[in-house]
């Protein structure tokens, strides 16, 4: 990706994110994401190191009518090309100002240069022309495309996706499955399926995020079938090891799962909480399960394993299930307890609590988890998370 507004932050990258989908769709393999400003010099070193470990690679960006937009300079010194003018290339910019009831301005004329015997890939969206170079040496191709994600989006489909099948022989299918866990922290989950890490195909990754991580099954195949039996067997691994850790997949949230449980099984939630700042009931809330809780409002003192559980049996005695999230002590320990269905399920004590969102989103994420557990009857988890 090239500009320097985006290794200062002032736009965000999502030009990365549709690269990557894309080459992910045709099932070729993306390694290497670069940044790089607009620096002549720097541009070319990126270049030249990524057409020495890679077969294609594709830019995004300085290929405008502007001083500093000299990709095209850049691309030309990397593949070993004179940079020429393109009487074809100033053609297609012209139509398109025409089309758009404009007059070409001469700086736009720096846009129809391209490397010595590249070949156009027109832009039919844009006024950017766009080519592909192949490097003298044989290490590979550059294509250059726009910045501008509305452009590349459309060439991505329509040019680039074409050229890269036809190098390749063909589409690999690519399946991505993504299960979530939670409540049971990324290094318990690596230490129980650690080893199907190293497998080649399919691959199996981990995501964190707070109080959860995703598993993530990657694999590629010739045909759709091939890819979803190897999904399916790897899937079926992970859950046998990892139980009722895993919670949902794709991007199913934990307020979403716990939430249509309680509407299956046609029970609402009481609930009394000192230590998420109505998280709890906000997580329900945004993902359509509000009218599923009953907030109460905690008495002056709430601390200590008792209080917890008389809290949570009281919240419980108009629906049938209750949850406390209550503390913090002056040592700063918390308890957690739920009630329910029909009897007192659980009970926690954690330590060190700390005012912070960081914490406030684990202890939501944790609460939620126990009443999804208490729903489905499976208390326990896997003797390796215990």
């Amino acid at each position: 990706m090239i500009g320097t507004e985006l290794l200062l932050g002032e736009i965000v990258d999502t030009n990365a994110n549709r690269l990557s989908l894309a080459l992910r769709d045709i099932g070729m393999d993306l390694y290497y994401k670069t940044t790089v400003g607009d620096n002549e010099q720097r541009m070319i070193e990126v270049l030249n190191l990524a057409l020495d470990r890679s077969d294609v690679v594709i830019t995004s960006g300085g290929i405008g009518p502007t001083v500093d937009d000299i990709t095209r300079q850049a691309v030309a010194q990397a593949t070993g090309r004179d940079l020429i003018y393109s009487k074809e290339l100033e053609r297609q910019i012209a139509a398109r100002f025409r089309k758009f009831g404009r007059q070409m301005a001469d700086n736009n004329k720096r846009q129809a240069y391209m490397p010595e015997r590249a070949t156009p890939i027109e832009n039919t969206v844009g006024t950017a022309p766009c080519f592909l170079s192949e490097d003298v040496g044989g290490r590979g191709c550059i294509i250059v495309l726009p910045g501008v994600p509305r452009e590349l989006e459309h060439l991505l489909e329509y040019s680039v996706k074409p050229i890269l099948i036809e190098r390749m022989g063909g589409i690999r299918i690519t399946r991505v499955k993504v299960l979530r866990t939670c409540a049971v922290g990324e290094s318990n989950v690596d230490r129980v399926i650690g080893d199907l890490m190293t497998s080649s195909n399919p691959t199996v990754g981990l995501a964190a995020h707070i109080g959860q991580t995703d598993v993530r099954i990657t694999t590629k195949a010739d045909t759709e079938e091939e890819a979803d039996t190897a999904i399916a067997g790897t899937e079926a691994t992970l859950r046998e090891r990892l139980g009722v850790a895993i919670y949902g997949e794709g991007k199913e949230t934990v307020a979403e799962v716990v939430g249509q449980l309680l509407k299956e099984k046609d029970l609402r939630i009481g609930v009394v909480d000192t230590l998420t700042e109505g998280q709890f009931v906000r997580d329900m809330d945004e993902n359509g399960f509000g009218d599923r809780v009953i907030s109460h409002d905690p008495p002056a003192e709430v601390v200590g394993r008792e209080s917890a559980e008389s809290l949570a049996e009281s919240a419980a005695q108009e629906t049938g299930l209750g949850l406390a999230m209550v503390g913090p002590s002056d040592e700063g320990t918390t308890y957690m307890a739920v009630h329910g269905p029909g009897k007192n399920s659980l009970v926690e004590k954690s330590r060190n609590y700390q005012d912070s969102d960081h914490i406030r989103r684990w202890l939501t994420t944790q609460g939620l988890d126990w009443v999804r557990r208490v729903l489905l009857g499976q208390l326990e988890s896997p003797a390796d998370f215990r």
